[in-house]
């Protein structure tokens, strides 16, 4: 069983990552990449060396963005990228075709664009992004290891990957992570995927703590998204599932009350708390956005706390 021993630089991932997809500008909506970078900025005079991405986040744009905002730091960062989510573009200039490609032959191809596109000579962790049903895992695998013996990848793991993928790629191959949602909405549904991981010494990385903001309490059911914005069609948006979110919210809201913190702020320190989480991706928008979120590594939610929120059964979302 490998060790949970993920290094870059001399030094492990920081507990909160900063979540960069809003640098692919696109699917959230209005985005000011100048105001992203400051956060990239911000996060790392924080102390936050961790960074997340793909290469289908802005079909490359991401991962160029994020290189520009880190600048020299890009050798130091922990960056964290995935592969296996091809695109077409339209030559018409409509949304990009996507689909699902983990061969060995297009991961090769894809590692060479994200390291000439990050600008860095060896990604610290690389992770396959979605389950791809054409291609095997273990030729996956097998072909990220051969990456990792030649030096350009330094670990990888599995994004979005059920329990028992997990738990066979972990007793076959040298997977070091994964990386999957996790937050008060959806926590029952992805709990045995990291708690598979934490009986194999996996590191575990949560994305979408707050539920695509949904957890921030800044959106009621009115709200209203632009076409452009991924929102639109996530499922805890829709009408019949606000009954829900609004129970949800009014337990944060009296957690916020008592420790004096926002609801965003007690949602994310649910997840250090719950203790599955090594490291937590958070996005962020802007700097004082950061700030916010860093400031929850100050304080700790009580055991009781933790508990009544571990154990609401509020979860369950109407499909």
């Amino acid at each position: 069983m490998r060790s949970n021993s993920l290094t870059y630089s001399g030094k492990p991932p920081s507990c909160i990552a900063m979540g960069c997809e809003p640098l692919g500008g696109i699917d959230w909506g209005d985005v000011d990449i100048p105001l992203i970078r400051k956060a990239v900025a911000q996060a790392w005079d924080l102390g936050i060396t961790t960074f997340d991405t793909a290469d289908a986040y802005g079909l490359g744009a991401g991962e160029e963005e994020l290189s520009k905002a880190l600048g020299s730091n890009r050798h130091d960062a922990f960056i964290i990228t995935k592969f296996g989510v091809a695109w077409e573009v339209d030559p018409n200039g409509g949304r990009a075709r996507t689909f699902r490609d983990a061969s060995p032959s297009y991961m090769r191809q894809a590692l060479e664009a994200s390291l000439r596109r990050l600008r860095v000579d060896v990604i610290p962790l690389y992770l396959v992004h979605w389950p791809d049903p054409g291609t095997k895992l273990d030729d996956t695998l097998e072909a990220l290891e051969v990456a990792r013996q030649e030096g350009k990848i330094l670990n990888y793991g599995l994004s979005n990957f059920d329990k028992n993928s997990i738990l066979s790629a972990a007793q076959s191959h040298s997977i070091g992570a994964v990386e999957a949602a996790y937050d008060l909405l959806g926590k029952h549904s992805q709990r045995p995927v990291f708690e598979a991981a934490k009986t194999k010494n996996l590191h575990c990385f949560s994305y979408g703590p707050l539920a695509q903001g949904l957890l921030t309490g800044k959106y009621k059911q009115s709200h209203a998204f632009k076409s452009t914005d991924r929102r639109t069609r996530l499922v805890q948006f829709q009408p019949n599932n606000w009954a829900r979110n609004d129970k949800v919210l009014n337990l944060l809201q009296e957690t916020s009350s008592k420790y004096n913190k926002s609801i965003t702020q007690c949602a994310l320190r649910w997840i250090l708390d719950d203790g599955l989480i090594d490291t937590i991706i958070i996005g962020a928008k802007n700097p004082d956005q950061v700030i916010s979120n860093f400031d929850i590594l100050t304080w700790k939610m009580e055991a009781e706390d933790v508990e009544m929120l571990s154990q609401s059964e509020l979860t369950k979302v109407a499909s």
